[in-house]
């Protein structure tokens, strides 16, 4: 099934299943967003050298959403993407994000260092996923924003590439915006 299929099939199911469980809004967005995040792995091509074995799992590397992290173990849980495993680490001040991880989220709790996350993973072959309703940081390879009830996402080609990241163009056609700078 295609990314923009299975998408959309999520989102379809997801916002009638959470009003039910009357879940609150930001537990609704939350969930999507992990969705969104364990997904962007099957769509990103990482350098051979990232994965020392054709076992070596995919690393997913959340800051400043402790929910975000819960809803992520949740989804990863027995599951594996180009039959690699799917881990989830919380980052912790002072890690180094530049060889902790494959994909680092950098959530709103982390707002005041968002710029300073980025930078140290700038160069290194990780897929940067941000948060920000405003203007795209700098770096961020990803970035959510809720738009129209809805949480979309806008991409910088120029950051993939200087991370070393081919992406996807099933992920590149489905986003909000694509910059190439």
């Amino acid at each position: 099934m295609g990314f923009r299929r299975s998408l959309t099939l999520f989102l379809a199911f997801a916002a009638p299943l959470c009003s039910a469980a009357d879940e609150s809004a930001l537990a609704v967005q939350q969930r999507i967003k992990a969705a969104f995040l364990y997904k962007f792995a099957a769509y990103v091509e990482w350098p051979a050298r990232v994965f020392s074995q054709p076992d070596t799992p995919i690393v997913i590397g959340v800051a400043g959403s402790e929910a975000i992290a819960h809803e992520l173990e949740q989804v990863a849980v027995g599951r594996t993407i180009a039959g690699r495993p799917v881990t989830v680490r919380r980052l912790a001040r002072g890690d180094s994000v530049g060889e902790c991880c494959q994909i680092l989220f950098i959530g709103a709790g982390e707002r005041g260092r968002t710029a300073e996350l980025l930078a140290g993973a700038q160069g290194h072959p990780v897929l940067t996923v941000t948060e920000v309703d405003a203007q795209h940081p700098k770096g961020s390879v990803i970035n959510f924003l809720a738009s129209e009830d809805r949480i979309r996402f806008d991409i910088s080609r120029e950051a993939a590439e200087r991370n070393g990241l081919q992406l996807g163009s099933q992920l590149l056609r489905v986003a909000r915006q694509v910059a190439s700078q």
